[in-house]
């Protein structure tokens, strides 16, 4: 079949958990035997030529600016790019598209496009948004305003536009039951972040003062967890114990803002890597400290690919099927267990076949081959063949 995958992400590198979603996704269509035409922006300006996938190619489309009105106003939930629907026209008059994979974020408006051609679509969502902006933190009457009416417009998307795709894409069972709320049950399929654990082998040489924490620490969840971290954990005590490395975009700034440095007490800040894999790998344990989020954790999983044991609130594992991880929610709960840790290779095992089970290539590239066979033939249908090449790979 020939898939057309669209999303507004620059998967590439893929430093993030956003990114980290998309390129999987790509990665596992393909992976069946596809040809995958993926459109997808690039804001960094990397060298495509690095990442190149078999049976994928790749097409680039900008960033859609919109100034300060239009986000008041909302407009970013329903406008329509007229250069995405260009280079739509164009992948659609130069390839036969079977199927259309529209991945991330409020581009539910695009779904008319192909279902007008006759194109089904398989719509991915990496979180229940609304349920996240619900999170935010708000101080004042306008932030409270503010939050309430992005809450309103995101369900008012997802309300009137979700409806019209063939299959939708859940990352988490949390997720699922907050989708059935306005859609048909049988159309939504929960297929978890996941990785290719062919590239997760790493087995780098434990530092056993190191933990990591690896995040987007522009994301107010991560700013959030740090900050509480820093203020209500982290003490002498534990900086006498351990060396915590923040590795992850905007992580300097961050750390900056919290503590005015961004050096803190053995806390160091390392900034945006092209790879956090190494980072994970060598680090004696993951801490987790997070209050706010939904959806599958890829930094949790990341973890238990590179059998790295982890150090969390039960939010931050929230939803991943594991009964191995060290749980923590209250500021002294998590100072005392990282006291009490002393790394465990046996746990960093159990970690990595759980997520063996659940998160690897393997087992959603079959969930995905599921999805695409009830878009193109209806339940209990399964015509469309897996390659051999993917079985045995």
């Amino acid at each position: 079949m020939n898939i057309l995958f669209y999303t507004d992400i620059s998967p590439f590198p893929a430093n993030g958990g956003e990114k980290i979603r998309s390129y999987y996704l790509i990665k596992a269509l393909a992976r069946l035997g596809h040809q995958v035409i993926a459109l997808i922006q690039n804001e960094e300006n990397t060298d495509l030529a690095g990442y190149q996938v078999p049976n994928v190619v790749f097409y680039t489309h900008p960033k859609r600016p919109y100034d300060l009105l239009d986000r008041v106003a909302g407009k970013n939930y329903f406008r329509r790019s007229r250069q995405v629907l260009q280079l739509f026209d164009e992948a659609c008059a130069k390839h036969e598209i079977d199927v259309a994979v529209l991945d991330y974020g409020y581009i539910g408006h695009y779904i008319q496009y192909f279902n007008d051609r006759g194109i089904p679509v398989v719509l991915g969502t990496h979180n229940a948004q609304p349920m996240i902006t619900a999170q935010v933190p708000a101080n004042s009457l306008l932030a409270r305003l503010r939050r309430f009416q992005l809450v309103t417009l995101e369900k008012l998307h997802e309300r009137r536009y979700f409806k019209k795709a063939a299959a939708v894409l859940v990352v988490s069972e949390d997720d699922r039951r907050y989708h059935e709320q306005f859609l048909e049950k049988e159309k939504i399929f929960f297929v978890p972040n996941f990785l290719d654990e062919k590239e997760y082998s790493l087995t780098g040489q434990k530092q056993p003062k190191v933990l990591v924490m690896t995040a987007n620490f522009g994301q107010y969840m991560n700013f959030q967890g740090l900050k509480w971290f820093v203020e209500k954990v982290w003490d002498d005590e534990l900086a006498e114990r351990y060396d915590i490395w923040l590795v992850g975009r905007r992580s300097k700034e961050a750390l900056k803002q919290i503590t005015g440095a961004e050096h803190y007490k053995n806390i160091t800040a390392l900034g945006k890597v092209d790879d956090v894999k190494w980072y994970i790998s060598v680090a004696n344990g993951v801490i987790i400290p997070l209050l706010h989020g939904s959806g599958t954790r890829l930094k949790c999983l990341e973890a238990m690919a590179l059998r790295t044991p982890i150090i969390s609130t039960s939010k931050g594992v929230e939803g991943v099927a594991s009964k191995n991880f060290i749980i923590a929610d209250s500021p002294e709960d998590f100072k005392q267990a990282i006291l009490r840790f002393k790394g465990d290779a046996g746990t960093g095992e159990a970690l990595r076949a759980d997520f063996m089970r659940e998160y690897s290539a393997d087992v959603n590239t079959q969930r995905l081959h599921q999805v695409l066979n009830y878009t193109l033939y209806g339940r209990g249908e399964t015509k469309i063949s897996v390659k051999s090449e993917m079985v045995n790979s």
